[in-house]
Order: structure tokens, then C-alpha cells, then sequence
């Protein structure tokens, strides 16, 4: 009886993407532009997938997240476990913190400045 409680919990985690470390950001390239301006995002686990599963391809995610502008999403153009190309999307000019939601996690949170 025990067994099966413990087996129980052991699937629950596996199924809650425990074992994938969480999504990071680490850079956006440039760090400032204007409106529609291609920004390349830098970062890792940005797919979500378990690594070495039949699915997962470095250069093609089984399934993409969603790349936000502050509260504003952004197109993406290209998709990988460590790197994001997206647009700035229309918003006004200042500060704005980047941050992508994939696999049910979001990413942290770094600063980009809309010109």
C-alpha cells in the first residue's frame, strides 16, 4: 500500500515539469530599440521539454511560449531552447521588463527600454 502512494507522488512531480529546470533569461540583444526592431533573447530551458526525449530537437520546440513587453505580447519569429527572436511590439516608449511564459512557468524578468 505504501508503494503505490509513494509511486503516486513520484508521477504528480514528473507531470508538473519538476524535473526540467525552470526557464531563465539572460539577455536581450540590443538592450533598447524602437518600435519593430528584431531582439534577439538570450537564455536556456526555454522549451520545457526533458532533455535526450524523442521530441526534443535544439533547434525546434515542441511547443513555443509566449514573450511579453511589459504587459504588451510580442510576435515571436523564431523559437529554440536558448535563444527567442521576437519583435519590440507597439507600445510606448520607456522601460519595459521582458518575460516569457512556456511549459506553464514564466521566466525572470530583464530590462528593456523602448525608444
Amino acid at each position: 500500500m505504501r508503494f503505490a502512494i509513494v509511486a503516486a507522488v513520484v508521477l504528480a512531480a514528473c507531470s508538473a515539469n519538476d524535473d526540467i529546470p525552470a526557464p531563465v533569461l539572460a539577455s536581450a540583444t540590443p538592450s533598447s530599440a524602437n518600435v519593430g526592431t528584431i531582439v534577439m533573447l538570450s537564455g536556456s530551458y526555454l522549451c520545457q521539454q526533458p532533455e535526450g526525449s524523442a521530441d526534443s530537437d535544439p533547434l525546434a520546440c515542441a511547443h513555443t511560449g509566449s514573450v511579453m513587453f511589459g504587459v504588451t505580447p510580442a510576435n515571436v519569429t523564431q523559437y529554440t531552447d536558448s535563444s527567442i527572436t521576437t519583435l519590440v511590439p507597439d507600445m510606448p516608449a520607456g522601460d519595459a521588463e521582458i518575460s516569457v511564459a512556456t511549459g506553464g512557468r514564466e521566466t525572470n524578468s530583464i530590462s528593456f527600454t523602448v525608444e
